[in-house]
């Protein structure tokens, strides 16, 4: 067996493992990093750009938004269920954090809304050559840090599985971590502390299943990173922390249509018409903006599903005015397409925009998503909605187009009549970017025991330490799942190394 040492071991080469080990070598410290893939930056490579307050950016934009109002809508959203000390200390680093990134010579497109009522906090990364937001930019981020890692002298150990976290049986303190590598050769590092940043479980069903009560690819079609088994939380539980709370970063998806028809995808997004299996509405359409809401109002319906239906005549006014809605990722703007992928789509054909389906498995359910009928009788044979109450629900809100929503007080300019000769639904079902929480931590990010105490050397962050959203990941604070782990990788990091120079540290 090969023996190696480090001050500090990093399980996970994600968005906040790869942030703590550089946040650690910055404070002069050795440090491995074991990755069982073969890349930096994990599932956060997807996205572009991350949560913060009071940045310089938001200051030149004119965004008055203070990190005290933030902190307060954040810990009322939660019902001041999550660490407020460590939201506190989260958010009054993030300003930090976007200098941080700068240092790198990475660039900032500007401060963004994600949707038209969240606040304007999602930092959006630039790519080189151009200046308009674009899917994946945040990779730009990742590779910056990655090559900061190096130049610092991380030693980055890829396809390298961590079997154990090794303790002192006297102190129970954390002394090392034994490891495989990708020939199958056992290696074991001493440390004297160690963060685990793996990701969650995302890519376990069956943990899925046991901690949240999902069944993936029938009731919930999140992404799977691959990497993402929750071997990381396992090995915490192990060594002694204690289980947290856990649940999905819940949002919605149209399975086999999100991400590869994106015109479809879009136009079934707007906020339109949307019911359940007993032909029923369930939420002010106005919430579709809102991810994490809608997939909240859907989780909760029969065979957890939802159905957003429109008409022809409504496709012809978008084709005038344009779409309601507009996202920054997907920057869908008009249906010039609508036919075209209808077509592609009933055909077995693919969309020139795929994109990110592959990880929530959308191409591969087999299941039919989307339906196009010459009338609502059809459309709810075809679905399998009540059409008793389909017929009656249109009539009502049909009667209220263009006024007063009886029901949930939409806003009047959203309330299109479904009529005309051709009628449409697509299918919501729930998805997530990920799963939260898993151990406990202080507002240090050290991980805690049962009694409340920490496990002397072990930290954690990213996804497995991710118990401060509450029930519901807080949109309305758009960027925080990549704030959170940038941030919480960055605090363990710097942590990890004032414990070994503190009083608590003891060879």
């Amino acid at each position: 067996m090969d023996k190696i040492e480090a001050d500090v071991v990093v399980i996970g080469a994600g968005a906040s493992g790869i942030a703590a080990a550089v946040a650690a070598a910055e404070k002069d410290a050795s440090v491995v990093v074991f990755e069982k893939g073969s890349t930096t930056g994990g599932a956060a490579n997807m996205g572009m750009g991350f949560f913060a307050v009071e940045s310089k950016h938001q200051k030149a934009q004119m965004i008055d938004l203070t990190l005290d109002e933030a902190f307060e809508f954040f810990m009322e959203y939660t019902h001041w269920h999550a660490d407020a000390r460590l939201v506190r200390k989260y958010m009054a680093q993030s300003a930090s954090t976007i200098e941080w990134i700068e240092s790198l010579g990475v660039e900032f497109l500007g401060v963004f809304k994600y949707f038209e009522k969240s606040f304007p906090t999602w930092h959006i990364v630039k790519v080189p050559g151009s200046n308009k937001p674009t899917e994946r930019s945040a990779s730009v981020m990742f590779k910056a840090l990655t090559d900061r890692a190096v130049e610092l002298g991380v030693d980055l150990k890829f396809q390298h599985t961590v079997k154990n976290i090794l303790k002192d049986p006297a102190s129970g303190r954390i002394t090392g971590v034994s490891v495989v590598d990708a020939s199958g050769k056992a290696i074991e590092c001493e440390c004297d502390t160690l963060i685990v940043a793996a990701g969650g479980f995302g890519n376990n069903p069956e943990m899925i299943k046991q901690m949240t009560g999902y069944t993936w690819g029938q009731d919930l079609f999140s992404f799977r990173i691959p990497g993402d088994d929750g071997d990381g939380i396992n090995l915490m539980w192990n060594a002694g922390a204690v289980k947290s709370p856990v649940n999905v970063e819940l949002t919605y998806t149209t399975p086999g249509i999100t991400d590869i028809f994106k015109t479809i995808s879009e136009t079934m997004r707007q906020p339109n018409l949307m019911v359940n299996l007993e032909g029923l509405r369930i939420i002010n359409e106005e919430t579709m903006q809102n991810t994490t809401f809608t997939g909240n109002a859907i989780s909760r319906q029969t065979d957890k599903v939802a159905f957003t239906i429109i008409s022809d005549e409504i496709i012809a006014d978008y084709k005038k005015k344009g779409l309601d809605y507009i996202t920054f990722h997907h920057n869908i703007k008009t249906v010039e397409k609508w036919e075209s992928e209808i077509q592609a789509y009933k055909t077995g054909g693919q969309s020139e925009t795929a994109g990110l389906s592959d990880l929530h498995g959308e191409a591969e359910t087999g299941l039919v998503s989307f339906w196009e009928a010459d009338s609502l009788e059809e459309l709810a044979k075809l679905t399998g909605i009540d059409y008793k109450n389909l017929k009656a629900t249109v009539e009502e809100y049909n009667g209220c187009a263009g006024k007063y929503d009886s029901m949930f007080n939409k806003h009047p300019k959203y309330m299109r009549a479904v009529k005309g000769k051709k009628f449409y639904a697509a299918i919501h079902r729930p998805c997530g970017y990920g799963t939260l929480g898993g151990v406990k931590t202080n507002d240090k990010l050290q991980v805690l025991d049962a009694k409340n105490k920490p496990v002397p050397g072990l930290y954690s962050a990213g996804f497995d330490a991710c118990n401060i959203f509450g029930d519901s990941y807080c949109f309305l604070l758009p960027g925080n799942t990549m704030g959170w782990a940038l941030n919480s990788g960055r605090m363990a990091g710097y942590n990890a190394v004032d414990y070994l120079d503190s009083d608590d540290f003891v060879e």
